[in-house]
């Protein structure tokens, strides 16, 4: 018998052996006790009552939504005050779909960019979470420019958003750009977080678009000046949404400036402009 035949008569006995084994096993796994915690999300905004929504997290196979958390005690300490966010339903109707909270005051958050803002919740269970933020100055738009399309058959354009970037310290964006008159209505055309790192020699940042504008089009371009930790948060909320979208990726880990439990604190301050092309 030759090498060629014997492999494979070698082969098929193994082949034969292997279909009369049984290879299912099965496998108990002990996965460790799932402790739920306090989460937080609170924007400042200048000008708008402080509220938050409460809730509390939950394990990786449970329903995604998480549950309110119901008898809590929400303060926001500033300048020696205490403003107590009292638990109800708040409604904020100021955007195209209204944003509702379980925990909030009627109190305006104070128009102070210097000073720090703490959140303290303690729940029924005696657990306690903090944290502590500042509300940024906002970043002037210099101008939006037009930029026609050239050899086109229509008019068609793309839009340039400029404005200089304080030199002094590190700075986190997050810009938004849509088509459409009412904010949050329309094509959402871009929603991203950046750092200040493309600041050109003369500290200015342009941020572009596409060619998908057209004369009479109404478009609204933001410019959030935000914190560090709040950039983190929505880059690991982004991370953790792409990472368990793949059945092989791990599940993600939220970036959080909450102690004792998750979630963020953070003030909103924002530039924009509207601008109808003509």
């Amino acid at each position: 018998m030759n090498l060629s035949k014997t492999f494979l008569y070698s082969l098929v006995i193994l082949s034969i052996g292997l279909s009369n084994c049984d290879l299912e096993k099965s496998v108990d796994l002990e996965l460790p006790v799932y402790e739920n915690q306090m989460v937080i999300e609170c924007y400042l905004e200048v000008g708008k009552p402080m509220v938050a929504v409460i809730s509390e997290s939950v394990g990786f196979f449970s329903s995604p939504d998480l549950p309110l958390l119901a008898g809590a005690e929400v303060n926001i300490l500033h300048r020696g005050f205490s403003y107590e966010l009292k638990e109800g339903i708040f409604i904020d109707t100021t955007t195209a779909f209204p944003r509702f909270f379980n925990y909030g005051t009627g109190i305006i958050c104070p128009s102070n960019y210097n000073e720090d803002f703490t959140i303290e919740v303690r729940d029924a269970q005696g657990r306690i979470a903090f944290a502590t933020t500042q509300i940024l100055e906002p970043v002037p738009i210099d101008t939006l420019e037009v930029i026609w399309k050239e050899d086109s058959p229509v008019e068609i354009g793309l839009i340039f958003t400029r404005f200089f970037d304080p030199p002094a310290t590190e700075n986190f964006y997050r810009r938004t750009f849509q088509k459409g008159s009412i904010l949050g209505m329309g094509k959402n055309e871009q929603d991203f977080t950046t750092t200040d790192n493309f600041a050109d020699d003369n500290n200015q940042i342009v941020f572009g678009t596409d060619f998908n504008f057209y004369k009479n089009d109404t478009v609204i371009s933001t410019i959030y000046n935000i914190d560090k930790a709040y950039y983190n948060f929505r880059e690991s909320i982004q991370n953790a949404i792409s990472s368990n979208g793949n059945p092989f990726g791990q599940p993600g880990v939220i970036k959080s400036n909450i102690e004792g439990g998750i979630g963020i604190f953070t003030g909103i301050s924002f530039d924009r402009k509207v601008m109808i092309i003509e």
